[in-house]
């Protein structure tokens, strides 16, 4: 009689003797059980998602551990041993299939875990789930075709029912609507969203009916999953909301967890007219310019008048204010003046509104109180996760308070919400530069020139993230994209920079006065024509400079205005020969700075300015106190993730004045390394010509020099050639011809 294949009775034969196949068995129900019970536990003690994925994720990988632990070790009374191996005499057979047993599992449990990581969608992008959704603008098609800000209040409201969701992740309101009027695959907008399904529809309005369609598409193949429509009279809007938001649910088939959130309820007034009147305000608010922001301002007003008890209107009216400091004509003071009592006014009617605590955090904020402000804005988050404007504001606090590093995580969640917004990825964007990632903020400013190439604002950013990493040729190649149209001039003021550290004064000079007509003075360009004067090393021309600033008087009540005109005066009395009261003024300029308008490696060398200045003014003891303390601030940097090379720099000058010449050559090392190119800049600053006296210094710098020639080589007579703006209309020109 056959005793069928020997080798599959081997290997069966070794799997039973090892215990393989009741190891894994074991481990099998432990597992189930630990990833069942966290499922559980996870949620009741509101921990992140995606704990319960790590939980997942280390079951899985701890299986073929475990198989293989179990293969070659055995448990016994005398411990934990290895496994014996079979009886002398096995034949070849069973050599082969010993050899191959391993082969078999490992191939076998590869294709498991294969399968289980692709069923929990592991293999995806990052942060790509199952359960996401993308509400676009809905489309307008009302006879009179001026209801576009009741439909965009439509399509925004039903996102807010969606994001009290637990377990759904919804796009933010910005990204959604940067497709408004495209005609864009929906293909398209779910891989830019990072979305698997895209809500869309239209509003029809007439008089006081509304037709609302509402259809869910699934992104991977553009099918239909569900599709309705809702005649209904405008009093019961807020139903109508909860109706097709709990329609959307079940077609996404959501095991939810509160899904009372959804349950017809109250809604944010019962005034039709205040409610008309907030969507109208929130429409011209997200368009973000002056004008706009006046006039939401007024519509807002309008809503509270209507309904004084309408709790979003009055953050309408806080954002509002709080903006128009930045993008109107408030100062600081008015604008935190005006914004304080609305955001009372909302906590005081609704203290669970997360938009309410994130105008508070941003407030508090402005005023400087980081404590507050950061607490107001976590308490935003929690209550909202999916509003990706407080992990953005929480992000400015982090990078005052624990520096970029922490503050790039914050940027990163409020991207993953709201992956087109362009003040969120730009702030990422910086925080990825300080921090050292050139490469990714690279890619985020690129995208975000791709997608839109008339915002002057990214081709600058883009370009001063070169220039600290030494990249001047590409910095300026970038600065020169953006100077048409650059209204701001702040790409003018960049191409003045970069050709400063390149040594082309005149180009610089000619850059810089473009930028001088369009943009203001004290906090804008008269730092960049003190680099330059100081490069062409015309100590008296900086004193002149430091006389012609007290011509400009600074705004009543900005403190920013005045603390920047006592730091520029401070210095050039330094350099020109007024230490006494130069390093009075400096000092009292870089305290009174709350608000920073000094980056953080600025303010290292002005430090090192003033402790010249208070040497050169007979104070030893003092100048020797700002030394230690600017190295303790340096230090500071780089723990919160600084990475900047301009740090390394002015901590090799500082090292240097402190007499520590080797730790000088060595943080000046690193700092070349980085890619610190300021050459022109710092070699007629004061307090770096000690370090510059270093004979192993100066073949540091003979390297820059060589680098610093075959980048302005590279660059020369760029303003003679056709501007990339120009370029692009001469061939759409020709393509109408």
């Amino acid at each position: 009689m056959s005793q069928g294949n020997p080798v599959i009775s081997r290997t069966l034969a070794d799997l039973r003797r090892r215990k393989v196949v009741r190891v894994a068995a074991t481990y099998g129900v432990v597992a189930w059980l630990a990833v069942e019970v966290s499922s559980v536990v996870i949620p009741a003690l509101h921990l992140p998602e995606w704990v319960i994925s790590a939980v997942v994720i280390t079951a899985m990988a701890g299986f073929p551990i475990t198989l293989l632990l179990a293969w070659v070790f055995d448990l016994t009374p005398q411990g934990v041993i290895r496994t014996r191996p079979a009886a002398e005499g096995a034949d070849e057979v069973h050599r082969v299939a010993r050899r191959g047993i391993d082969f078999v599992v490992i191939a076998v449990l590869l294709a498991i875990i294969g399968y289980l990581v692709a069923q929990q969608g592991y293999l995806g992008p990052v942060g790509q789930a199952d359960r996401s959704i993308a509400v676009l603008p809905f489309i307008d098609l009302s006879e009179t075709g001026d209801n576009e800000y009741f439909s965009d209040g439509i399509s925004e409201e039903l996102l807010n029912s969606l994001v009290g969701v637990d377990g759904l992740r919804v796009a933010a309101r910005t990204s959604s609507f940067a497709f408004k009027g495209r005609n864009e695959d929906v293909r398209v907008i779910g891989q830019k969203l990072n979305v698997r399904t895209v809500l869309e529809g239209s509003v029809r309005r007439s008089g006081d009916q509304v037709r609302i369609t509402a259809q869910l598409i699934n992104v991977e193949d553009g099918f239909h999953l569900w599709s309705e429509t809702y005649n209904r009279q405008l009093d019961d809007i807020f139903a109508i909301q909860d109706e097709i938001s709990r329609s959307i649910v079940d077609a996404l088939k959501l095991e939810l967890i509160g899904a009372e959130a959804l349950l017809p309820g109250a809604g944010p007034t019962a005034d039709i007219m205040a409610y008309d009147l907030y969507l109208l305000g929130r429409h011209h608010w997200h368009e973000r310019t002056g004008d706009s922001l006046r006039r939401a301002l007024e519509l807002f007003q309008q809503a509270v008048e209507a309904d004084p008890d309408f709790a979003l209107a009055y953050t309408g009216i806080a954002d509002t204010y709080l903006l128009l400091d930045g993008y109107g004509d408030l100062t600081r003071q008015d604008a935190i003046a005006r914004a304080e009592p609305s955001v009372a006014r909302a906590l005081a009617l609704d203290d669970s509104l997360a938009e309410a605590y994130a105008s508070l955090g941003l407030l508090r904020l402005n005023q400087h109180d980081l404590t507050s402000a950061e607490l107001a804005l976590r308490s935003a988050v929690n209550l909202n996760p999916n509003y990706s404007m407080a992990h953005m504001w929480l992000g400015l606090v982090l990078d005052k308070t624990e520096g970029p590093a922490a503050a790039r995580e914050a940027y990163l969640q409020a991207s993953q919400l709201d992956p087109l917004h362009p003040v969120i990825n730009r702030n990422l964007a910086i925080s990825s530069g300080s921090t050292g990632r050139l490469r990714d903020a690279q890619q985020v400013l690129g995208e975000m020139i791709e997608s839109d190439s008339s915002d002057p604002l990214n081709y600058f950013i883009l370009s001063e993230v070169l220039r600290d990493y030494g990249r001047l040729d590409e910095s300026a190649r970038w600065a020169w994209r953006g100077s048409d149209p650059d209204p701001e001039g702040l790409n003018a003021m960049s191409l003045a920079q970069t050709m400063t550290a390149l040594g082309e004064f005149e180009r610089a000079d000619r850059f810089l006065t473009t930028a001088e007509q369009r943009m203001p003075r004290i906090k804008g360009t008269l730092g960049a024509r003190f680099s330059l004067t100081l490069a062409k090393g015309d100590l008296e021309a900086m004193g002149r400079l430091a006389e012609s600033v007290s011509e400009d008087a600074p705004v009543v009540g900005e403190s920013d205005e005045k603390s920047a005109m006592d730091v520029w005066r401070g210095l050039a009395a330094i350099v020109s020969g007024a230490p006494d009261r130069g390093a009075i003024q400096l000092r009292a300029g870089l305290e009174n700075s709350a608000s920073g308008f000094l980056l953080p490696a600025d303010r290292l060398g002005l430090m090192a300015a003033l402790a010249y200045g208070e040497r050169l003014a007979g104070q030893a003891a003092t100048a020797d106190g700002t030394i230690a303390t600017t190295l303790r601030l340096a230090e500071r940097s780089k723990r919160e993730g600084r990475a900047r090379p301009q740090i390394d720099a002015w901590e090799a000058v500082l090292l240097s004045m402190q007499g520590d010449q080797d730790g000088a050559r060595a943080a000046f090392m690193r700092a070349v390394e980085g890619g610190w190119r300021d050459y022109f800049v710092v070699r007629n600053f004061p307090p770096a010509q000690e370090l510059f006296s270093d004979p192993e210094i100066d073949l540091l710098i003979d390297r820059v020099r060589v680098d610093i020639g075959v980048m302005a080589d590279s660059v020369r007579g760029l303003e003679d050639r056709p501007h990339p703006a120009a370029q692009s209309k001469i061939a759409q020109l020709n393509r109408q011809t």
